[in-house]
């Protein structure tokens, strides 16, 4: 079958077809190019809040030891999160997305610790924060 007898009408016309055609596949296979998948993003948006996970360090800072059981509050705008430390003296906590926090810290023996935490300062590092606590005091044998 020779095509190239076709006037030039027509060819103009099938090609416009394919065009359209190829058009209107992408349209709707590509995600975002149609109203229901943007639809469904604005929803996922509107329902799961922007929030990131934040590791954090609790040491003496007298001897460096990492403090265990020690009570976290951490409140931002959106919301709040607790935790304890474990025994590396370390918690991690989800918090909505903001560029500061206010940390508390509680432990028997420990000042308490209240602060802003700024989160955008190295992001993917731990923060580490030092706590003042009382060490035990030795006590001599002859009192």
């Amino acid at each position: 079958m020779d095509l190239s007898n076709l006037p030039k009408p027509v060819w103009y016309i099938l090609t416009g077809i394919l065009l359209l055609t190829v058009g209107y596949g992408a349209a709707t296979h590509v995600p975002g190019l149609n109203d229901s998948d943007r639809e469904k993003s604005e929803n996922n948006a509107s329902t799961t809040p922007n929030s990131s996970s934040v590791k954090v360090s609790v040491f003496d800072e007298a001897t460096q030891v990492p403090i265990v059981g020690a009570k976290i509050i951490m409140e931002s705008e959106g919301g709040s999160d607790t935790d304890t430390t474990d025994n590396l003296g370390a918690f991690r906590v989800q918090i909505p997305a903001t560029d500061y926090v206010k940390v508390h810290i509680h432990k028997k023996g420990c000042e308490p610790y209240k602060q802003d935490l700024n989160l955008k300062s190295n992001p993917d590092r731990p923060k580490s924060i030092l706590l003042k606590c009382s060490s035990p005091t030795k006590k001599s044998p002859n009192s």
